[in-house]
């Protein structure tokens, strides 16, 4: 049971640092409308293939958390564990509403507008009217939320 809680542990706090330190980035360069800064974070954070990484380590860390309830006699049916559930849901779909509907796209007009592709007042006009900031600050929250609600356990 430890190792399973050890490795919960290490792999959720990997996919924390992972995807809201991504998205502070990304909500970061949106917030002082810096098109060459979101061009530098898109391009990088692309190159590092982090989504699919993250993406792994977030599966492995809820499948290591089963184990820990599995193993270690919770209840699966506790509150605070079908709140964990429902978080953990909460953010998975966000997630996927984030990435590929509002930071990817806006990064992707950065960096042809650093290409001379495209007009940067549009990217600029386009990170005013951005829900990214927003976004970053909901599913930060969720996060902490979650981190909350498994160390209180508080249901």
């Amino acid at each position: 049971m430890d190792i399973f809680k050890a490795l919960h542990i290490l792999s959720m706090f990997s996919v924390v640092t992972m995807e809201i330190g991504a998205e502070f980035l990304y909500a970061f360069a949106v917030s002082r409308r810096d098109v060459r800064a979101l061009a530098t974070v898109h391009r990088t954070l692309e190159q590092a293939r982090l989504g699919p990484i993250s993406i792994a380590v977030f599966i492995s860390g809820v499948v290591f958390g089963l184990l820990t309830a599995l193993t270690g006699g919770f209840d699966f049916l506790a509150g605070w564990l079908i709140a964990a559930y429902v978080l953990v849901a909460v953010i998975f779909v966000g997630a996927s509403r984030l990435w590929p509907n509002i930071l990817l796209p806006l990064g992707a007009k950065a960096v042809e507008a650093e290409a001379g592709q495209r007009p940067v007042d549009d990217v600029v006009r386009d990170m005013v009217a951005s829900r990214a900031v927003r976004w970053f600050v909901a599913m930060a929250t969720i996060f902490v939320l979650i981190i909350l609600d498994m160390v209180l356990k508080p249901f």
